[in-house]
């Protein structure tokens, strides 16, 4: 599923984030771009706390990745 139309962001690019370690909503955000005011309209910021829920899954199928 999209979780960012202006910028094609998907829930499976979240996870990967996550299985990476990145974690933080502030990492987050700035890995997909989605604080770019420019080049995105920043609605899917008012779910930053959802997009990091999502990317905890991807890290915990990854127990070896480093949090971010």
């Amino acid at each position: 599923m999209y979780v960012c139309v202006c910028k094609g962001i998907t829930e499976c690019n979240v996870e990967d984030l996550g299985c990476a370690g990145v974690t933080c909503p502030d990492k987050l955000a700035a890995a997909l771009g989605i604080d770019d005011k420019e080049t995105c309209c920043g609605r899917c910021l008012n779910h930053i706390a959802d997009l990091a829920v999502i990317a905890s899954r991807g890290h915990r199928r990854h127990p070896t990745s480093v949090q971010a």
